[in-house]
């Protein structure tokens, strides 16, 4: 269940003197409070969505909109109104965001260029997440062995239908004892075809 919503607090409060109100004939001045909206997703504020202006009365209590006020209250309001400005923390959902953007982004760009260089440099104990005949499947294949110019690997007895999921079935008894073999030319050919189209080193 997503919780979601908005909320408002005070950000700026202060008073107008020398105005008069227009429900009572002695009051020269008005107690005002600026409030700032913010939208937030699990009591994380993430972003400003407007304010709310409330301007009361010192001498008879009575509350007033902005609009329902003379032009001349207005216009002092305006001037105290314009150097208020939203605290940072309004805007913290989107900055965790991008952040949050940001570092998938760099460990994506990681992680492919760690595969190119795995597979430049195979290890005994490298997987290959692979495709497989059956479209939408996906298994893996293991590296028992490296000589100068070959890859020996063993299959996976197991398919699964989504890429990011092969950690569910790189188990070692999922793994047959059968040994197949490759040239390194072999294996970068079907990284670059994506057949092999990640690989994982502990």
């Amino acid at each position: 269940m997503v919780f979601y919503g908005s909320k408002a607090r005070t950000l700026k409060e202060g008073q107008l003197i020398n105005v008069k109100c227009p429900n009572c004939d002695d009051g020269q001045s008005m107690r005002y409070t600026i409030y700032g909206k913010y939208a937030y997703i699990y009591w994380i504020p993430m972003f400003p969505i407007g304010k709310k202006n409330i301007l009361e009365c010192n001498h008879c209590k009575r509350t007033y909109k902005l609009k329902d006020l003379p032009n001349q209250i207005k216009q002092k309001f305006e001037l105290e109104k314009s150097d208020t400005k939203y605290p940072i923390w309004y805007f913290s959902g989107l900055i965790i965001l991008i952040i949050a953007i940001a570092t998938a982004f760099y460990l994506s760009k990681k992680d492919a260029e760690n595969d190119k260089l795995y597979i430049q440099d195979p290890l005994v104990g490298d997987m290959y997440s692979v495709k497989t005949s059956k479209n939408g499947y996906y298994t893996s294949m293991k590296v028992t062995a490296v000589t100068n110019d070959s890859i020996f690997v063993v299959y996976n007895d197991y398919e699964i239908d989504r890429k990011s999921k092969i950690y569910k079935i790189d188990k070692t008894e999922n793994y047959t004892t059968e040994t197949d073999g490759y040239s390194k030319d072999e294996i970068k050919l079907l990284f670059e075809q994506e057949f092999i189209y990640e690989v994982d080193r502990d």
